[in-house]
């Protein structure tokens, strides 16, 4: 489409010179011209028709690369055991692939397809000018490199501004749902109020750092035009001159005049969309870390387990302390308490156990029917197919309560899921709408002990032989809890292996070995 573009380009401009020569010079009658006339509408038309297809063309392929980028960026993450998660925090890889992926659609819309018709449509239309006169295609040769030559230097600042303005909105990103997150606690202290404070200092820089991209695609728009219109100018005054020596002829004249804005357009147009293109382009380093990350797991894949152990871990953050966790042990049959106060590592030991994290010092051995066997050594896919587990925080994807625990079993049928609700201690009536009750919406009326029972019925309904809890029976009634820790018991003689984090002492009453992370004051 770009050498149709240039074709079509420059029989325009031979058609117009052709009909003003014609009409100015020779005194001819637009009814004597009627068919160049009607040519040159033509045209026209198909220029126009060209770009509207084009238009579309980009638009239809945009869409279709920014949806595969979010597919690979979630099949990534979870071949990676959700390591990019932990590394770039789960609310800046949300905003990567949203706000993130949605700005490239200028750098794939408009950037791209800018730069092929930069590279063929002012090369055509420059020989066609250097052909008809080559003392103006020397004026181009030497003026033509400059665009590309500041566009490449303001370039530089856009990408370092951008990129200070993209970490930015990483940071309020973060801030805020961790506000969000922690607002019933902040409420409690009295401490909401005082975040909004903070919350408009962030807002404040993110705001500069904004302004701040702004007034360099200002300053560089007006650069580049003033170099694209100071050399059409140059053109223009040395055409006049020597059309009033007589020493260049009409029709050459205006046809290098009509052509010169076409052989510079493009490429400015090239620098115009970096700049729009410059918010998706600073996704490209996240994007890429993502894409070049190798999977590190194992291959042996066993049916069943005996026990887990593990000597004594640790820990290292890069943005807290070193967290240490004793060795344990739990076995079949058995509830395995881990105790602690908040922040010890309670939940850090969950994630190794998921396979999301990875000690640096420290091992863990699971008894299976392929033997003791080290956890590197298995494959995390399998692993994961044999593992149960409710979140402190269950958040559920956009479904009714009868799509969420299908997650588990998809075969189960109502009545199935309707008993595992019931057993820990959800009755169906208190659903709104039963087991059609949407959930992962912002208008869900379910409170947070509702939506742990949830989730808890999930994990029982996946009949795993390993079931991990964080704090199953938070924000639920005394008799509530009971009945969940009976059904615990129950689950673990069922040769299972349970491994409960719970600061309940009810709860822990039902466990029968105990691994205490830190001290409990």
């Amino acid at each position: 489409m770009a050498a149709v573009t240039a074709v079509l380009t420059v029989v325009q401009a031979y058609l117009m010179v052709d009909l003003i020569c014609k009409v100015f010079q020779r005194n001819q009658s637009f009814h004597q011209l009627g068919d160049e006339v009607w040519f040159l509408l033509c045209v026209f038309l198909m220029r126009s028709a060209l770009a509207l297809f084009n238009d579309r063309i980009v638009a239809a392929a945009s869409n279709k690369m920014r949806g595969e980028l979010r597919s690979e960026v979630v099949r990534k993450t979870l071949e990676n055991n959700g390591t990019d998660a932990a590394d770039i925090g789960a609310t800046q890889l949300a905003l990567l692939v949203s706000k993130g992926i949605n700005n490239l659609d200028s750098y794939f819309a408009k950037f791209l397809p800018q730069l092929f018709i930069a590279s063929i449509v002012p090369i055509v239309v420059g020989a066609c000018i250097a052909w008809r006169d080559w003392e103006s295609g020397g004026i181009i040769l030497l003026t033509l490199p400059l665009i590309p030559i500041f566009g490449i230097m303001i370039g530089k600042f856009t990408a370092s501004s951008t990129s200070k303005k993209w970490q930015t909105l990483g940071v309020l990103s973060n801030y805020f749902i961790d506000l969000i997150s922690g607002l019933s606690t902040l409420k409690v202290y009295g401490r909401d109020k005082l975040q909004s404070k903070r919350i408009k200092e962030v807002g404040d820089k993110y705001r500069n750092e904004t302004m701040k991209v702004l007034r360099v695609s200002f300053l560089s728009s007006l650069a580049l035009e003033l170099v694209a219109t100071l050399s059409v100018a140059l053109l223009a005054v040395t055409i006049g001159l020597r059309l009033v020596h007589g020493s260049m002829p009409l029709s050459a004249g205006l046809f290098v005049l009509v052509l010169a804005p076409e052989v510079y357009w493009p490429i400015r147009q090239v620098s115009a969309y970096f700049h729009a293109a410059a918010d998706g382009i600073a996704t490209f380093d996240q994007l890429f870390a993502i894409f070049e990350k190798q999977p590190i797991t194992g291959t042996l894949t066993p049916r069943q387990i005996d026990a887990i152990e593990w000597s004594e871990l640790t820990i290292d953050y890069p943005d807290r302390t070193r967290v240490t966790i004793p060795s344990g042990r739990a076995e079949v049959g058995s509830i395995h308490a881990i105790l602690g106060p908040s922040g010890a590592g309670k939940s850090t030991l969950a994630r190794i156990l998921l396979g999301f994290l990875t000690p640096t010092q420290g091992r863990v051995i699971v008894h299976s029917d392929l033997g003791a066997v080290s956890f590197e050594d298995l494959n995390i896919n399998q692993w994961r197919e044999l593992v149960a587990w409710q979140p402190q925080e269950p958040k559920f994807p956009i479904g009714t309560v009868a799509q969420i625990l299908r997650h588990a079993d998809p075969q189960a049928s109502d009545d199935e899921l309707i008993q595992t609700l019931q057993s820990v201690e959800l009755n169906i009536d208190d659903l709104p709408h039963g087991l059609l009750t949407e959930l992962g919406t912002v208008r869900q009326k379910l409170s947070i002990g509702q939506l742990r029972k949830i989730a808890l019925a999930r994990a029982i309904l996946k009949r795993a032989p390993l079931l991990i809890l964080d704090e199953p029976t938070a924000s639920v009634d005394d008799v509530s809890e009971t009945a969940i820790a009976e059904l615990l018991r129950q689950y673990s003689e069922a040769n299972s292996i349970v491994i409960l984090i719970s600061h309940r002492d009810s709860l822990i009453d039902y466990s029968h070995s105990s691994t205490l992370i830190g001290s409990v004051g």
